[in-house]
Parts: C-alpha cells; structure tokens; sequence
C-alpha cells in the first residue's frame, strides 16, 4: 500500500518511522520548489508552480503514475477536498473546520465555552493594542503580562511577550522573544503606514510548562495520545496517561478530528491548564514519540490503508524522558 503526504513538515523523518515500524507501506511526499528533499520517503516529488487546475492535474497524474492508494494533503487541502482524485483522501476534519483551527481568534471564541479556554483578544491596529496593553497594566491582583502573535500563522512566527524590558533587550536575545510593549506598538505604526497590517491576537502569557499531544483519533474519537512535556534542561517527558486526557478527548469530539493532530496546552500561574491550539497535522516532534514506542503515526497509517480498524487499536504503555544529542552528517552537494 501507498501513501503520498504534500507539503507537511517534518515528512522526511515521519515518512522513514512509518515505514520502519510498517515495511508493507510506502510512503511518498513531496516539496515545494527550492525546499530539500531529505531521505526518508521512498521518493520525494518537488511540486509544480502554476494554476491549482494545473496542480490538481499533476497530482492526479502522480497517483495514477504511481499507484498511490491514500493522498494526505497539506497544502490546497479544500481544493483537494472538492477534487475527484483516483485515490482515497485522507484530511483531519471538512475544510470550514480546518479554517478555523488556522484561525487563533476563531479557535479561542469557538473553545470559550470549555474550562481549558484561553481568553484571546483581537487586535486590528496598533491603537486598540495600546488600548489593550493598558488594560492589562490597570488589572487588580498580580500582573498579567501580555503576549502577542498573528492571527494565522505556524511554528511560533511573530510571537513575542510584551514587557517593560529595557529596549536593547529584545536584541541582546532575541530566542526569548521578549520586547518592550511600546517598541512594539511604534513598528506596527509605521507597517501600518506602509499598509502591511495584518490582524494579530493577544492574550496572557502562561508561564509553563508546555505540553504537546500528540493524537490519534477518529470522526471525532480519541484512540490514543502521547503527551510530551517540555522539561526546563531541555529533555522531554513523553507520556501515554495525562491528567488532560479528558481536555483532550472533548477537543477531538467538538471538532471531530481524524487522522495525526497536535495539541499545545500550557500551564497559567494559578495552575489550570489553557488550550493555546490544534494543529491539523502531525508535529514534528510526533517521531519522538514514535521512538518510544507510542505507535501513532504507524498505527495512522494502518487506519489509513485498512489494514487496522479504530477497534484494533492499542495503547502502549509509555513514561518515560528523552535528551536530544547533535550529531554531524555529511551530504553531497
């Protein structure tokens, strides 16, 4: 059986851990032009640039060419949706709900009604952040400090905490993502003026610590997760039990989320647990997991292709930590 993923990330290093622990699969992917294509995959395409008619037509010609038996789309995932394919495809939810997990506002007002809700402002330009901000300075009890990032994006761009730092702060050490709320709000100004403004969001910052899920589910059914939570020296601890299971479950049910996805929680200063977001993919950080022996991604890709049914299923038991080492390695140019 074959699978093609597009555009995801991190596919070179999920593509080899399904394949290791499942030979009877091919995986396949592919990039985009100018990204590397790194061992791991039994191929790896680079897509074409042009028309989405024109794309849509090499993709159908890909899995006809190859025989692929399920497509994984990341990229033009409701174009994809809408197309008539040679092929199963596989997506995490219907296209309007994938809009919204893109979408950080939309995401916070639609989980609002949930304990593990993170109140999240919308911030349209730099006079209703500086509203903000000043909001958050007058609140009674102990300060909040606020954090701001776009309303769509991924990986953590454009995040940074909003503080009273000195103002060389931020590039003395710009991987704290740390600045000073007025230099902020004056660069936004001036984007505005060259009209480049996008919408933002803002909400408290959460102290930690973070813990990601790694999920496995079904029309809206948890099957099994990984937990992996970020420790201060640097290692994780992956975990198969967590006491946010049931956060969890009732995120996947209100969404009904199928396939691989990744949830982020992080921890308030009064100890509750705030959902910060669901990416409708698998996470990079997914094969760490794997290495563990969790089983989600090959247990993916058994679900994918028919081998395994939901009920067939199993749940390791996992808790355990892992360091991460560098290693060189040379490639050919």
């Amino acid at each position: 059986m074959r699978i093609w993923f597009n555009r995801g990330y991190s596919l070179a290093p999920i593509s080899a851990a399904i394949m290791a622990a499942e030979p009877s699969l091919e995986v396949y992917a592919s990039v985009g032009q100018g990204l590397p294509a790194r061992p791991g995959p039994i191929v790896t395409w680079v897509e074409p640039e042009g028309t989405t008619a024109a794309y849509l037509d090499w993709v159908s010609e890909q899995i006809s060419c190859y025989g692929i038996d399920v497509f994984v789309p990341t990229r033009y995932r409701a174009l994809v949706a809408a197309a008539d394919l040679p092929c199963k495809v596989a997506l995490p939810a219907s296209p309007p709900t994938l809009a919204l997990l893109e979408d950080k506002y939309a995401f916070a007002e639609a989980t609002s009604a949930i304990d593990c809700h993170l109140p999240t402002q919308l911030v349209a330009d730099s006079d209703s952040l500086e509203r903000a901000i000043a909001e958050y300075a007058g609140r009674e009890g102990p300060a909040a400090i606020p954090c701001i990032k776009p309303r769509n994006g991924v990986n953590g761009e454009g995040f940074w905490i909003l503080t009273k730092d000195g103002p060389m702060r931020h590039l003395r050490n710009p991987d704290a993502r740390r600045i000073r709320s007025d230099l902020y709000i004056s660069a936004l100004r001036e984007q505005e003026q060259e009209g480049a403004a996008h919408d933002l969001v803002l909400m408290e910052y959460l102290p930690g610590p973070e813990v990601s899920f790694d999920i496995l589910c079904q029309d809206g059914q948890l099957l099994k997760y990984a937990a992996r939570t970020k420790l201060p020296n640097g290692d994780q601890a992956v975990q198969s039990a967590h006491l946010l299971e049931h956060h969890v479950a009732s995120l996947v049910a209100m969404f009904g989320l199928s396939g691989v996805v990744n949830a982020q929680f992080r921890r308030h200063a009064d100890g509750s647990w705030k959902i910060l977001e669901i990416n409708a993919r698998p996470a990079g950080g997914s094969v760490y997991s794997e290495s563990v022996g969790c089983g989600i991604l090959v247990d993916w890709a058994r679900l994918l292709t028919g081998m395994i049914t939901p009920d067939n299923v199993g749940r390791n038991v996992v808790d355990t930590h892992i360091r991460f080492v560098s290693s060189v390695e040379q490639v050919s140019i």
